[in-house]
């Protein structure tokens, strides 16, 4: 049996009514979350310019944020960019990646076009996900430090068995769904701290969704487009550096929404930086020091987080997300990371500046510590202020946003695009969407609440 229908299988073979309430808890509030990352997105020139670029296919998909609808394939392609445009969206320690925006804009987009239940679209992303990562635990950290972007290139796959899902596609026919994926899956690291990287996660939406709909059509694929010596496996990542074994035991035992899990951002920034966000939160509360007494910063955290464009101090408001020094910084000096704070304007703070150029980092190995930080401020007096954090809240399920939180995190983003009132609705309807009878009924009050 090829790896491709082996996964397709395990996939089709997960049952709704074996999934643990506390499984479809976090699922619903990480499909919550991006529904508000993506409307915090909708009005932002990435976006725009992808509306603008060619998307002119009008159907029953609602481009959330804006009063318009598009085929399915567009509308996952708008609204996967949209959801990672201010990189606010969750990220999974399996996937190295953001798994929820690549799976939930072409799932949202299908169920309005079929008429599906809530319920239907929750039991799909919760497939997708386990696809995704459980495909990723063979080839992570391998293939992220490769250099290949797993949000994209591995979310694909899960977008596809999610919409294979819904559609109630065969074993059969999901193989070929994924086999089509693999080969177009793409987005390389290069382009983070770009607006190029959330249009990774646009197109890896529409095409998981094409894939599917392809298969449906009778449309094959390789049946080894994964494991063929010229496969996915080893043109992305190379013999000896992946393990099969890996991707096919455990499914479901526990999910890996589960455990590990999925982390919710605090932070409107790069996951990577977060628990010395924390860290630098917890020092400036207990001391405050003045940006003319901080002689030096350093960061101590695991080498996996400090890629190089997260070492670099920020120069616009786009790669600020991804500057660990612009973070700590913004963090020592203010005492909070807000979405306000990247905004051009916040850049040019002088003492946030002067902070920014003070900052050392210095990586460790420990992978049992890979998201902790440490921080270290040693004042112009010689004297040594400090804060450590073992993980950042938010860190998955076992340290989850407090409700109140994520809550209050969603009404922020939503409401820069719906009024308050639509808000406050559309969240109740996602923390209840399994009992919905059609999605459209969510997606009509977005689109009636919108400016």
């Amino acid at each position: 049996m090829t790896l491709a229908l082996q996964l397709a299988q395990r996939a089709v073979d997960l049952d709704y009514r074996d999934f643990p309430s506390d499984a479809k808890k976090w699922a619903r509030e990480a499909i919550a979350d991006t529904v508000g990352c993506a409307l915090l997105g909708a009005n932002t020139e990435t976006t725009a310019s992808v509306l603008n670029a060619g998307m002119e296919v009008a159907g029953p998909a609602l481009v959330l944020g804006r009063k318009q609808r598009l085929a399915p394939l567009e509308a996952a392609f708008v609204n996967g960019t949209s959801g990672h445009a201010l990189d606010y969206d969750d990220t999974s320690k399996s996937l190295s990646g953001h798994p929820t925006v690549i799976i939930i804009p072409g799932l949202l987009a299908l169920a309005e076009a079929r008429g599906a239940s809530g319920q239907a679209l929750l039991d799909g992303y919760i497939v997708g996900v386990e696809l995704a990562t459980r495909f990723a635990r063979g080839v992570n950290f391998y293939h992220y430090e490769k250099g290949w972007h797993p949000t994209a290139t591995l979310g694909i796959f899960g977008a596809a068995a999610a919409a294979s899902r819904l559609m109630g596609l065969s074993a059969g026919q999901m193989a070929h769904a994924l086999a089509m994926a693999a080969s177009f899956a793409s987005g390389v690291k290069a382009n983070f701290g770009t607006p190029t990287k959330p249009v990774h996660a646009g197109i890896a939406a529409r095409n998981g969704l094409f894939a599917a709909l392809l298969a449906e059509q009778g449309v094959g694929a390789g049946p080894r487009a994964l494991e063929h010596p010229q496969g996915f496996l080893e043109v992305f990542n190379g013999s000896g550096n992946y393990d099969v074994d890996k991707m096919l035991t455990g499914w479901g035992d526990p999910l890996d929404l589960m455990s590990p899990g999925l982390s919710i951002k605090k932070y409107p920034c790069v996951y990577s930086v977060h628990g010395a966000i924390d860290a630098a939160i917890e020092i400036n509360g207990k001391n405050a020091p003045a940006a003319a007494a901080i002689e030096k910063v350093v960061v101590h955290m695991h080498r996996r987080r400090m890629l190089p464009h997260v070492q670099n101090p920020a120069s616009s408001a786009l790669n600020a997300k991804f500057s660990l020094p612009y973070a700590v910084a913004r963090a020592l000096i203010t005492g909070a990371v807000t979405l306000d704070h990247f905004e051009e304007e916040a850049l040019h703070d002088p003492d946030v500046m002067k902070v920014m150029s003070l900052i050392e980092m210095v990586p460790h190995q420990d992978d049992s510590n890979d998201y902790g930080a440490e921080v270290t401020v040693v004042l112009a007096s010689g004297e040594r202020l400090k804060a450590e954090v073992a993980s950042p809240l938010g860190r998955g399920p076992e340290a989850p946003l407090p409700a109140e939180m994520l809550r209050t995190k969603f009404l922020d983003c939503a409401s820069r695009s719906i009024s308050a009132a639509g808000a406050r609705a559309t969240f109740d309807m996602l923390l209840d969407l399994d009992a919905l009878p059609s999605v459209s009924r969510l997606t009509d009050e977005i689109e009636a609440a919108t400016h």
